[in-house]
Formats: structure tokens, C-alpha cells, sequence
């Protein structure tokens, strides 16, 4: 009986030591469990705010890209605007330019009407015809010489100054509008 006693205490021992053993590894296991999920639970933290930074990004994209657009399509508004407004420009200085000549050719047929009436001597004609024909160029220069025209002819347009307009928080003074405006105030061409 001794010897069972023995043997039952050494199981009893080998017992024990493994059911430490099994303590002290399902401690460990535990300890490792509760690391993961704090680990996952940070990722999952990181995850979503990634996302909502991915989200709040995606949302700045669209509305820049929308902003661009309606920049894209101002751009063009105000190209169509110039491009009629240098037509008008381009059309009103050829009228003056036609307006000068054709003042100047009734001018030069006056003078000559006016020299087949007049019978006299040929040198007092003549001095009459070349002072008056340069009284009609001074005149035809002078208003060739305008200098609206001039500055017209080299592509300047003046336009008088608006102000863009301003209310209740809408804005109305875009680059377009201000345009329009003084295409609207620009005299018409004779």
C-alpha cells in the first residue's frame, strides 16, 4: 500500500504541475486575447476615421471639381463676351474709318465741282484747288486722327467704370456680368 501511496502522490504532484502549467498558459493565452482585441479595436478605431478622412476627401473633390466646372464655364462666358466685344470694336472703327473716307471723297468731288464753276486763271485755281484740298486732308486727318479711333485701330476699348452690384449676400458682380454691363453702355455705331 505504501507504494500505491507513493505512486498516487507523485500523480498527484505530475497532477498539479500541469494543472499550474495550464494556469499559467491560459494566463498567458488571456493576456495575449486582451492585446489582439485592443489591437483590433484601435485598427478598427484607425479604420474609420481613415474612412471618414477618405470620405471628407471625396466630398472636397467633388465640389472643387464642380467648382471648376462653373469656372470652366464663366471662363467661356466671358471669352464669348471679348470676342463679341473686339467684333463690335473691330466693326464700329471700320464704319469710322468708311465714315472718313467717304467724307473725304464728297469733300475732294465739292472742290471739284466748285473748280469746273469757277472760270478764272489757271494759277489762282490752282492755289485755290491745293489749299483747298488741304483744308479737306486736315479736316479728314483730324478725324482720322481721333484718338478713340487711334486707340481702337491698336485694339483699346475705353469703358466707362460700374461698379459690380451687391445684394442680400448675392453676388452679382462676376467678371461676366460686369461685361454684359458695358457692352450695354458702349454707344452705337452710326
Amino acid at each position: 500500500m505504501d507504494s500505491e501511496l507513493s505512486i498516487a502522490r507523485a500523480r498527484i504532484i505530475v497532477m498539479k504541475a500541469e494543472v499550474d502549467y495550464e494556469r499559467k498558459s491560459r494566463k498567458k493565452v488571456e493576456s495575449l486575447n486582451k492585446k489582439l482585441a485592443k489591437e483590433v479595436a484601435q485598427e478598427r478605431m484607425g479604420k474609420q476615421a481613415l474612412e471618414r478622412v477618405c470620405e471628407k476627401l471625396a466630398i472636397e473633390i467633388t465640389s472643387k471639381e464642380m467648382e471648376i466646372e462653373r469656372m470652366k464655364t464663366e471662363f467661356e462666358e466671358e471669352r464669348k463676351v471679348l470676342k463679341m466685344a473686339e467684333a463690335l470694336r473691330e466693326e464700329r472703327v471700320q464704319m469710322k474709318l468708311t465714315d472718313a473716307m467717304i467724307l473725304f471723297e464728297e469733300k475732294v468731288k465739292e472742290l471739284e465741282e466748285t473748280q469746273r464753276r469757277q472760270p478764272g486763271d489757271a494759277s489762282n485755281s490752282t492755289t485755290t484747288t491745293v489749299c483747298s484740298s488741304m483744308v479737306i486732308q486736315r479736316k479728314a486727318c483730324a478725324e482720322a486722327e481721333n484718338p478713340h479711333i487711334k486707340r481702337g485701330i491698336k485694339g483699346f476699348v475705353e469703358f466707362p467704370t460700374v461698379r459690380a452690384i451687391e445684394s442680400k449676400g448675392k453676388h452679382w458682380g462676376s467678371k461676366v456680368e460686369c461685361g454684359k454691363s458695358q457692352l450695354r453702355i458702349l454707344p452705337p455705331s452710326k
